[in-house]
């Protein structure tokens, strides 16, 4: 008899969760991503805000010469407190890069998302100041 109650609450239990995974798979992401373009004279620059999860920031570059794209990551998963945010170049090869990404009028959250986002790229002992302005695509 112990044996059938505790099969019984078992598969009770296994149902309700398969019912609830499906819904859970579905729940709303906790940030939105925002994203932006901009170029200097050898890269264009995007940049996706994770307003609400800054941590979810990233940079992508593309050389206009060569085609080479590039990742950059977030330094910290916070902006500092002159509301400026460093992004790091990103290698899956453990490569060591110099190159670097400054953004300015970086926050946590924004009431509402700016339209355009500046910054600095260092690259070589060079700035290389820029602006993104924000885009809206298909995702």
């Amino acid at each position: 008899m112990k044996s059938e109650s505790s099969n019984t609450k078992k598969y009770l239990l296994l149902l309700t969760a398969v019912m609830w995974l499906p819904l859970l798979a579905f729940s709303q992401k906790a940030y939105d991503a925002v994203d932006y373009l901009g170029k200097t004279a050898d890269l264009t620059i995007r940049f996706t805000l994770g307003d609400g999860y800054i941590a979810a920031c990233e940079i992508k570059t593309t050389d206009n010469n060569t085609k080479k794209t590039s990742r950059f990551l977030p330094e910290k998963g916070y902006p500092e407190e002159d509301k400026t945010m460093k992004f790091y170049h990103v290698s899956v090869t453990d490569r060591t890069f110099t190159d670097y990404f400054i953004l300015k009028g970086i926050k946590e959250y924004y009431e509402q998302v700016p339209a355009t986002i500046s910054g600095v790229y260092y690259f070589a002992g060079r700035e290389y100041p820029f602006v993104l302005k924000r885009y809206r695509h298909n995702r």
